[in-house]
């Protein structure tokens, strides 16, 4: 199960390579970022949970067993880690949202608020799907990996990541439309 190149980063790693865990952060931090943000939704408890990942992970190697590829075992960390911050958080406090950040001085504000606004919205619908849908869509579509590669990393078939995804598309399609959102966004097509 491990590839030539796990091996041989979690070796560099393991002998002190500083640079070498940076290299897996930056190789698998699509991975990460997607399995916390399909769980957690909102940037604020991601940039927390995402450190917390990164430490679990670089504690964890030692003991990386390599009967699982590294990938799928980072997903599996990235996963639990944000089941584990989002059952622990304060339901009570409220994320500042990117709204009220500066608007670009490129666009209207008017044009950048509504932008803001249905990217808002939209990430509203996609934490409504189920968590297996929202991962298969977060890797697909934000994290950029290919088929095989999610089924590498959540631990199913190709086949299942088709599936979930076909679904997960479907659903989406029909919050969109649902919402009033529809203008602007189709749901690529693969």
């Amino acid at each position: 199960m491990r590839s030539e190149e796990d091996l041989e980063l979690v070796a560099r790693i393991l002998r002190g390579n500083d640079r070498s865990f940076q290299d897996l952060v930056e190789r698998f931090n699509g991975v990460v970022y997607s399995a916390a943000r399909s769980i957690l939704g909102n940037r604020n408890d991601m940039e927390d949970t995402v450190q917390e990942i990164y430490i679990k992970i670089y504690r964890g190697l030692p003991s990386f067993k390599w009967r699982s590829k590294l990938s799928s075992w980072i997903y599996r960390i990235a996963r639990n880690q944000a089941l584990n911050a989002r059952a622990g958080r304060r339901h009570d406090l409220q994320p500042i949202d990117e709204n009220y950040k500066i608007a670009s001085t490129a666009n209207r504000p008017d044009e950048e608020f509504g932008r803001s606004r249905r990217r808002e919205q939209l990430e509203i619908l996609l934490r409504e799907l189920d968590e297996n849908y929202r991962a298969v869509i977060e890797l697909r579509y934000m994290a950029d990996k290919s088929y095989t590669e999610i089924a590498e990393i959540m631990d199913i078939p190709v086949g299942t990541v088709k599936t979930y995804l076909h679904r997960a598309k479907a659903a989406m399609r029909k919050k969109i439309r649902s919402s009033g959102l529809e203008t602007g966004w189709k749901g690529s097509p693969d």
